[in-house]
């Protein structure tokens, strides 16, 4: 009779998911607004105006700060805690 098999440990299970869901977390920040931008149709017209901008404006520039944000919400995500060339954290 031989001993039963150590159980495999979780940890690295548990890490390469975390890392999974973050990828995905990442792609849906960036993604999301660069594919609402590009879906032309959606945005196609002149109303509803915002303050007397016209829909198309102001929707335009609110995937330009929506993609800003995303990426600075991956950057830091991605990168929090992270050694520069230096070998020092970012403030």
């Amino acid at each position: 009779m031989s001993a039963p098999a150590p159980a495999p440990d979780p940890a690295p299970a548990t890490a390469s998911g975390r890392r999974r869901l973050r990828i995905v977390l990442c792609t849906v920040l960036i993604g999301a607004p660069v594919a609402l931008g590009l879906a032309v149709p959606l945005y196609q017209r002149q109303g509803p105006a915002l303050a007397g901008i016209p829909f198309f404006y102001w929707f335009q520039m609110s995937m330009a700060v929506l993609a800003a944000l995303g990426t600075g919400s991956v950057y830091r995500l991605l990168f929090a805690g992270a050694d520069d060339a230096y070998g020092q954290a970012p403030s």
